[in-house]
């Protein structure tokens, strides 16, 4: 008797409306007989797709439950080991390439600079006495120094350190200090201009480094997200409030004074109060905005206890 014979198709029309005892109808070898049948069936169709359930996986897989009883020791140490050589190799690479990122920009803006600007630029102020002509804060400056070296003569001939000097000597003593005095901003204008030319030779030359897509450079950046991520929560929360205090803290305003007029200054151009009010008024804020973004989206998704740690320094 087949189990269509036996009414197999009709199981369960009927359960939602009556409790079925198949003992009622069938006898005890029937019954044994469709279980065995609708288990042949299932295994069947179930054959290559796995669990039903699949939250009872971990309970079915005798070999995960066999390896994490009685591990491969050897396996996991070639793992371990495996993975340290490549650590260490991707970090020898990134040292390589950071070295290469730094040294060869800087040689490059040197010898472009010293070999090609610096002779032009000096043929320049030997042959053009117009060339690097003084600056309006310069020559204020010069005639301070004037002034300041006039004052020092008369004191000195005031208490007898120096020889008495008539108005004429005076004037041709200042004419010739003052005439220093020019020559020496004039050179100094010269290497404002070498400046400019190194730094720009050797950022370019970094960016088109940087910018190639190349194995040092994915080590590079590998090797840094590992230190990151290697660091325990406690350090990066340290890390990224000493970076946060530094650059937007209360005393971070007289550091970008002092950042922008040194800057400014290596490129000979006069600050601006205004546009230095306008910058440490803006760009600081702009700053900790997106800091504060990156926490919220980036460290929050990577590392929440150091953002835990964050909150409760800030709190305090």
């Amino acid at each position: 008797m087949s189990s269509a014979e036996l009414g197999v198709g009709e199981w369960g029309t009927q359960s939602w409306y009556e409790d079925w005892d198949p003992s009622v109808r069938y006898s005890p070898n029937q019954v044994d007989r469709i279980a065995d049948e609708g288990a042949d069936r299932f295994r069947k169709v179930t054959r290559n797709t796995g669990p039903r359930d699949k939250w009872i996986t971990p309970l079915l897989d005798w070999d995960a439950v066999r390896e994490g009883l009685d591990p491969d020791q050897e396996r996991s140490e070639q793992m371990i080991t495996g993975e340290a050589l490549v650590n260490k190799e991707e970090s020898q690479i990134a040292v390589r390439y950071v070295a290469r990122l730094i040294g060869i920009p800087l040689v490059t803006g040197f010898v472009i600079s010293r070999a090609l600007a610096d002779p032009i630029l000096n043929f320049s102020l030997r042959n053009n006495p117009d060339a690097f002509e003084l600056s309006e804060m310069q020559k204020v400056e010069g005639a301070e120094a004037v002034h300041i070296e006039e004052t020092r003569l008369r004191l000195d001939m005031a208490i007898g350190r120096a020889p008495p000097m008539t108005e004429l000597q005076m004037f041709e003593h200042l004419a010739e200090f003052a005439a220093e005095v020019q020559e020496e901003e004039r050179h100094h204008n010269e290497t404002i201009l070498i400046n400019a030319v190194s730094d720009s030779v050797s950022f370019a030359t970094f960016a088109g480094i940087l910018s190639q897509p190349t194995r040092g450079r994915d080590a590079m950046f590998n090797t840094m997200a590992r230190l990151f991520y290697g660091l325990s929560d406690i350090a990066k929360a340290v890390g990224i409030i000493l970076v946060a205090d530094t650059l937007l803290g209360y005393h971070s305003e007289e550091g970008w004074h002092g950042l922008i007029e040194l800057v400014l200054g290596h490129y000979g151009i006069e600050p601006s109060e205004e546009g230095v009010v306008i910058f440490v008024g803006v760009v600081p804020v702009v700053i900790d905005v997106f800091f504060k973004y990156w926490i919220f989206i980036g460290l929050n998704r990577i590392s929440p206890g150091a953002v835990v740690t964050i909150k409760q320094v800030d709190r305090h």
